[in-house]
């Protein structure tokens, strides 16, 4: 039975690095939502959720959409990952035991980017956060 689930896992594991090695490619978009900048309200979020299911929600996320993860810290819950030839750190930060908090920047400080970004990451944490992981060993 180990030998099946261990299977299972690495058939699905290999499964989703496919999708991890297709190149970005940029969204087209009109001229003004490129240089529009995001609002404020869309840089932090709360979520109902645990601060380190949301750490893997947020890892699925950026795995679903084409963008690289260049570096992850989970002692901080922080994760640095590289979009549309520009890095962001994603923090994320526990508020009780029920509810979580991330909030997603640009690492160079230059917030003239497509909001695309954010709504795409925040549009699939909320629509997943009912989902939860749990240790298999």
């Amino acid at each position: 039975m180990r030998k099946i689930i261990t299977a299972l896992f690495l058939i699905l594991f290999t499964a989703s690095l496919q999708t991890a090695y297709a190149d970005n490619v940029i969204p087209t978009a009109s001229a003004s939502a490129i240089k529009a900048s995001p609002a404020s309200s869309d840089y932090s979020r709360s979520y109902k959720t645990s601060s380190e299911n949301l750490l893997y929600l947020l890892l699925a996320a950026i795995n679903e959409h084409n963008y690289s993860i260049e570096e992850i810290q989970f002692k901080t819950g922080s994760v640095l990952f590289k979009a549309y030839q520009k890095e962001f750190l994603a923090s994320i930060a526990s508020k009780d035991g029920y509810n979580s908090f991330i909030k997603i920047i640009p690492t160079d400080n230059n917030y003239n980017f497509s909001p695309l970004l954010l709504q795409k990451l925040h549009n699939y944490l909320e629509n997943n956060t009912g989902i939860s992981f749990q240790k298999i060993i």
